[in-house]
C-alpha cells in the first residue's frame, strides 16, 4: 500500500499542462491567459460560493475588477474553447457516442441578467426567475463532456433594443429562436465541427416537437427523444387520401386525412402490454441499474407532413420516490434496430447530461457567476465547461497510471493540492476585512440616499 501511494503521489505531477489553452485568451492587443488560468483555478479551489473577489484574494495577486473586466468586457473569443474541445472530443471519449441536448436554468434576482425572466426551467422542473441555457453534450458509457451552449433569449427581449443595448447583445442575436431552433444549431454545428456521434438523445420537450423530429429524419439523424404520454401514435401504417363525401348534401371533402386507422393514445399501449423484460442500462451507486421496458413499431403524427412516420416506441415502467409505478416514453427513428436491450441504453444516455450539469455546478460553479451581460454569461459558461475538460483530461491521465478507483470528484482534491490557495498572511486579513467594512459603509449611505430620495419624490 505504500508503495502504490508513493507511485501515485509522484504521478501527481505528470498531468496534464494548462499551457495548452495559451492561445484561448488572445486579444488584439493582449495575452490574457495567466488571469484565465487564475479564473479555472478559482473555480476549482475555492469552496462555497466562488465569486470575483474571493478568486481575487485566494487565488491570484490581481484585484477583483481585473477579474470582473476579464469576464465581461475583454473581448476575448470563447468560441475557440468550445472549437478545440469538438476538435479533441472524440480522441478523449471515443467515436459512435450519444449527442445529448439538454437545456439548463439558473436563478437570478431582478431583470437585468441578459435573458432572464419568470420562465420554465428544465433542470429545476418549475418556472422560477432565471436564465436558460441550451447545452449539447457527447457521452459514451459513462464519460461525458458538455460540448457547447446557446443562451436562450425570450421573446420580450429580442423586441427590447434599449435592454439588449445594455446588455450588450450583438445585433446578429437579437432575433428570436426558439429551444427547438437551438438545438438544431447544436446539433449542426457538431456535425460541422466533425463529431462522430452515433444518434441525438433529447429530453421530453424537445421530443414534443415534430417539426424538429421531421428535421433530423430528412437530415438522416438517428434520434432518441423523450415524449409526453398524452402523445397519439398509430399501431398500423396510415393511409392519406381524401375521403368520399358522406350522402349527397354538403361539400366534396378536400382535405388529406388518413383513412384506414384511428391513432391512440402512447400510455394505453404501456397499459395493455404483458410482455416487460428487465434490462441492465448501467452502474449506479446501488450496484447496477436494472428497469422494465417494451418497444413497439408505431407511426408517429407530424401535422404538417401528409405520409407514414414509422418510430420505434421504447416505454420504459420503473418505481418513483413513493413506490408508484411510472412510464416514460421514447421515439427512435431507427427502425431497423431489433435489440430491445441497445435502446434502453440509447435512452439511458440522456442521464449523463443531467451528471454533468451537477459535476459541474458542483465541481467548477456552474451556477456561481455575478456578470449580466451576454459576453459576460458566455465567457462564464466557457470557462466552466473548458474547466471540466481540464478535469476529465488530468482524470483519464491519472486514473491510467494508478490502481486506486478515483472519481472525478477525487479529482478536484487534487487539482486543490496542485494549485494551492494563496497563503493566509496578516496582511492579507486585514485588507479583506478593511475592504468589507468600507463596502458596507457605502451600502448604508446608498440605502439612505434612497429612502431620502422616495420621501421627498
Amino acid at each position: 500500500m505504500t508503495k502504490r501511494i508513493r507511485t501515485f503521489r509522484s504521478n501527481l505531477g505528470q498531468l496534464p499542462k494548462s499551457e495548452v489553452f495559451i492561445d484561448f485568451f488572445k486579444t488584439k492587443t493582449n495575452n490574457l491567459f495567466p488571469i484565465g488560468i487564475d479564473c479555472i483555478k478559482g473555480l476549482f479551489t475555492i469552496e462555497s460560493r466562488s465569486n470575483l473577489t474571493k478568486i481575487s484574494d485566494w487565488t491570484s495577486e490581481r484585484d477583483n475588477q481585473a477579474f470582473s473586466h476579464f469576464l465581461s468586457n475583454s473581448p476575448w473569443d470563447h468560441s475557440k474553447i468550445t472549437h478545440w474541445i469538438y476538435s479533441n472530443v472524440n480522441d478523449f471519449v471515443g467515436k459512435n457516442g450519444a449527442l445529448v441536448i439538454d437545456e439548463k436554468g439558473s436563478k437570478k434576482k431582478g431583470k437585468h441578467s441578459v435573458g432572464v425572466k419568470r420562465q420554465y426551467s428544465g433542470n429545476t422542473g418549475k418556472v422560477d426567475n432565471c436564465q436558460v441555457g441550451v447545452y449539447s453534450c457527447y457521452v459514451k458509457a459513462a464519460k461525458r463532456i458538455i460540448l457547447d451552449f446557446k443562451l436562450y433569449l425570450p421573446k420580450e427581449w429580442c423586441d427590447d433594443s434599449e435592454r439588449c443595448d445594455k446588455a450588450g447583445i450583438p445585433q446578429e442575436y437579437r432575433i428570436f429562436k426558439t429551444k427547438g431552433e437551438l438545438c438544431l444549431e447544436l446539433i449542426i454545428r457538431a456535425i460541422e465541427e466533425g463529431v462522430k456521434f452515433s444518434f441525438v438523445c433529447m429530453d421530453g420537450f424537445y421530443g414534443g416537437i415534430p417539426q424538429l423530429l421531421t428535421k433530423l429524419e430528412k437530415m438522416g439523424i438517428t434520434y432518441m427523444a423523450s415524449v409526453k404520454s398524452a402523445n397519439r401514435v398509430y399501431l398500423e401504417e396510415p393511409k392519406y387520401g381524401i375521403p368520399p363525401r358522406k350522402g349527397k348534401r354538403g361539400r366534396m371533402p378536400t382535405r388529406i386525412r388518413v383513412l384506414n386507422t384511428s391513432p391512440i393514445h402512447i400510455s394505453k399501449i404501456a397499459k395493455l402490454a404483458d410482455d416487460w423484460q428487465k434490462i441492465e442500462i448501467r452502474d449506479s451507486t446501488k450496484g447496477l441499474l436494472e428497469e422494465e421496458f417494451i418497444m413497439r413499431k408505431v407511426w408517429r403524427i407530424d401535422g404538417k407532413e401528409n405520409r407514414a412516420l414509422p418510430v420505434l416506441l421504447l416505454v420504459r415502467r420503473e418505481l418513483d420516490e413513493n413506490n408508484k409505478i411510472v412510464h416514460k416514453y421514447s421515439f427512435c427513428n431507427d427502425v431497423t434496430i431489433t435489440s430491445l436491450k441497445k435502446l434502453a441504453e440509447m435512452q439511458a444516455s440522456r442521464y449523463w447530461i443531467e451528471r454533468s450539469f451537477q459535476d459541474a455546478v458542483d465541481l467548477a460553479k456552474m451556477d456561481d457567476y455575478q456578470v449580466r451581460g451576454w459576453r459576460g454569461w458566455h465567457h462564464h459558461i466557457a470557462l466552466v465547461i473548458l474547466a471540466m475538460f481540464y478535469l476529465w483530461l488530468d482524470f483519464k491521465n491519472l486514473a491510467s497510471k494508478t490502481e486506486f478507483e478515483l472519481t472525478i470528484y477525487h479529482m478536484r482534491l487534487i487539482i486543490r493540492c496542485k494549485y494551492p490557495l494563496n497563503p493566509i498572511t496578516s496582511e492579507k486579513v486585514a485588507h479583506i476585512i478593511v475592504r468589507n467594512c468600507i463596502n458596507q459603509e457605502r451600502t448604508k449611505l446608498s440605502k439612505s440616499k434612497k429612502k431620502c430620495t422616495t420621501n421627498v419624490s
